[in-house]
């Protein structure tokens, strides 16, 4: 018999990691002198706040996304070796929320970072997903990529 498993775990960590990178943005938007740089944070806060709907949203409806685990074990272990990488997502994310980047190009990086992982791991947690609820994190997946694309984009032309 196959067993199943309900993803409030990495729902809620997803939602507190979209909920801090928000905060996060929204400081560097506050912080940076520059209007094309606050206009990226700015967009990067809006977005990351609608992810954390669209994860809440799922949540509340969690009885509609089971996860079925392949072998014996596998998700249980998967879930932990995410959440001893991911949840560190947020707690770094509220270091920084404490302190100043350096400057802008420091501040992009670490962005990056965040949302290269935020890209794992929602690639990762949707193959635990029913095919029919799938659609929901491929939409938040290609808006991380996205985001992920005009940071680098906006490293380059900070590094002009």
């Amino acid at each position: 018999m196959e067993n199943q498993f309900h993803p409030q775990e990495i729902l809620k960590i997803s939602i507190e990691a979209e909920e801090r990178g928000a905060r996060l943005y929204g400081k560097l938007a506050e912080k940076t002198g520059d209007s094309a740089v606050e206009k990226v944070w700015n967009y990067l806060k809006e977005q990351e706040a609608e992810h954390k709907k669209v994860f809440s949203d799922i949540l509340a409806k969690v009885g509609d996304y089971m996860i079925y685990e392949f072998n014996p074990g596998e998700y249980d272990n998967y879930i932990r070796a995410i959440a001893a990488e991911y949840i560190f997502s947020p707690q770094l994310i509220e270091e920084k929320l404490k302190q100043d980047f350096k400057d802008d190009l420091e501040a992009v990086n670490f962005g990056i970072s965040i949302e290269k992982e935020s890209i794992l791991v929602y690639s990762s947690f949707k193959e635990y997903m029913k095919a029919g609820k799938r659609e929901l994190i491929d939409e938040v997946i290609n808006q991380e990529k996205k985001h992920y694309t005009d940071l680098v984009n906006l490293k380059k032309t900070l590094k002009k």
